[in-house]
């Protein structure tokens, strides 16, 4: 199968299970250039916004939903809010090595904003439907320059920009000159095209024509953790291949490792990581605390409305459909073989079904496929990405047919707590900022291959014990059930990572080795080489996560219908 390809990883790792379809690419740049982005004018309309700490959420994701008068930013850091004013990066995962200084908790402490623009219309997607929000012409126009006013005149913000050692890849040419053929057409536009080798498809071959240096980098960028910085001198349209292996692609820094050494090997252009002078947006102020919204706040900038399907069949699923998928078709979504409880905890936003108070036995066993016809101004394809409106809509379609009836209360429950040991984490700078992130820290390997027992990995800097245990359960996906209560009695901040096995990884780890074991002829099974949360955090931090009978917010289930109403 082959793609025409302008994302950044997918031209690499087509048909790879680390294919990073998502990521935006990143701009090629010279430090002679401006790379911050200065913010466009703002509209001259009075600023009417509702800006306050978020509530915990176990996430460490923020969303934006742009459009129909209005922007809404929940769980945003304040790096996260300067990085949509300023258009600086893509909420990838990347260290924001380019927005410096400013207090340790700049990308810790989370905000929900949300501000009334007249002039802010939903994006148009290329097919001229309309949609819910997502983002595009009308966020990016309108939306960074309201943010802006909102980080000077809540959070008085004040910053500089200036040059800065940063990381980055510097691209040259190898000491033997390119290995690159001018284009045969330089008047056609640049293009790269991705396929496996049909007679060997664990080989993936690009090919490009008519493309420049600039614009391949430009292409690959988002797989890098650092920009792209163009030192070649070479400026014209080249026709060229480049050949990898499926091996070299099985995590996101082995296919920059790969990058740099076949782009070596085969082209010629070498790429060298080090720390360059490159614009910098430097934080010299900014409040913790963002000023009181004004008494008539609740009144002008009211709760987002709540969406509605016009139209909804659900039926019982057949068992060969795919299971807990969503899927939209122009002003449709489809939920296809869920469980009710799935779909409980997707519209109630629970972390899992063990939040579930008094759900009857038959809860996680019954399925269903849903077809929501939504309003013909709304785009499905959209709305699957905004959470918010998307589980609002949801839980009242559930709520109709299901007959639901529920409250928050709190029951006793076995509950992870974080108890002392003997800590092997490294100190930390406390002046450096606090976070935790998925993935590898700059510089670590990234355990996470198709080979590999671990298919979890997060890293945290500066943080403490208590910041850690609240932080756990998002950087955990799902395997911390609930908010951890840090019981470790340690002070002072540490630098960590984490390599873990998840739950339903380790399930398939033991099951095979117990058939492995029952094909032997032996009564016992042998040990997994995964490690579960709580036993990673054991062996590799010094620390220990232990379940205690606590007593945890529920969602009180008082009445639920086993069969929804008739379509």
């Amino acid at each position: 199968m082959m793609t025409i390809l302008r994302t950044a990883a997918a031209l690499l790792l087509a048909g790879s299970a680390s294919i990073l379809l998502t990521q935006t690419p990143v701009p090629v740049t010279d430090p002679a250039q401006p790379a911050i982005n200065s913010v466009q004018q703002a509209p001259s309309e009075p600023l009417v916004a509702d800006v306050h700490a978020a509530p915990y959420r176990p996430s460490i994701n923020f969303t934006v939903n742009a459009g129909h008068g209005r922007i809404d930013i929940r769980n945003a850091t304040l790096v996260n809010l300067i990085d949509f004013a300023h258009g600086i990066e893509d909420d990838d995962g990347r260290e924001d090595a380019s927005i410096v200084g400013g207090p340790s908790w700049l990308d810790f402490d989370r905000f929900d904003v949300s501000a009334i623009v007249p002039s802010l219309q939903p994006a148009i997607p290329d097919n001229g439907q309309p949609n819910f929000g997502i983002y595009g012409h009308g966020a990016y126009g309108t939306g960074p320059p309201v943010v802006e006013r909102i980080l000077e005149e809540r959070f008085h913000l004040k910053y500089h920009n200036a040059n800065w050692p940063l990381p980055g890849y510097v691209v040259t040419v190898a000491k033997d000159g390119p290995k690159l053929a001018e284009a045969k057409d330089p008047t056609e536009p640049g293009g790269c095209q991705a396929v496996r080798q049909k007679d060997d498809p664990a080989r993936v071959i690009t090919t490009c024509t008519s493309e420049t240096i600039a614009q391949f980098l430009t292409s690959i960028g988002g797989t890098f953790r650092h920009p792209l910085l163009d030192r070649t001198g070479l400026t014209k349209p080249y026709d060229f291949t480049l050949r990898f292996t499926s091996e070299q692609l099985s995590t996101r820094q082995d296919s920059i490792d790969a990058y740099i050494l076949e782009m070596n090997k085969q082209l010629g252009i070498v790429m060298t990581l080090g720390n360059v002078p490159q614009p910098a947006l430097v934080v010299d102020h900014v409040d913790r605390t963002p000023t009181a919204n004004p008494p008539e706040t609740a009144k002008l900038v009211p709760a987002t409305p709540e969406l509605e399907s016009e139209v909804a069949s659900i039926r019982v699923a057949d068992a060969k459909e795919p299971q807990a998928q969503m899927h939209s078709s122009g002003s449709q979504i489809t939920f296809s073989n869920f469980s009710l409880q799935q779909l409980v905890v997707e519209a109630w936003q629970l972390p899992s079904g063990a939040m579930l108070g008094d759900a009857p036995p038959w809860l996680d066993r019954v399925r269903y496929t849903i077809l929501a016809k939504l309003p013909p101004d709304v785009d499905g394809r959209t709305l699957v990405l905004h959470q918010d409106p998307l589980d609002s809509m949801l839980r009242k379609l559930l709520t109709d047919r299901f007959h639901i009836q529920s409250h928050w209360g709190e029951q006793k429950s076995d509950g992870y707590v974080l108890l002392a040991g003997t800590p092997r984490m490294k100190k930390a700078d406390p002046s450096s900022r606090t976070y935790c992130k998925y993935g590898p820290a700059e510089g670590e390997k990234d355990v996470r291959r198709v080979d590999s027992p671990f298919n979890g990995m997060f890293h945290c800097q500066n943080v403490t014990m208590a910041q850690f245990a609240d932080l756990l359960s998002a950087v955990a996906r799902g395997d911390i059930k609930n908010r951890i209560v840090d019981k470790t009695g340690l002070t002072g901040s540490y630098d960590f990572s984490l390599s873990y096995t998840g739950a339903s990884r380790l399930r398939l780890q033991e099951v095979a080795a117990q058939a492995a074991a029952k094909q032997a002829g032996e009564a016992t099974a042998g040990p997994v080489e995964g490690l579960g949360i709580d036993d990673a955090v054991r062996k590799e931090l010094g620390i220990r996560l232990e379940k205690q009978p606590l007593s945890l917010p529920f969602l009180i289930l008082d009445h639920i219908d086993q069969t929804p109403t008739e379509n």
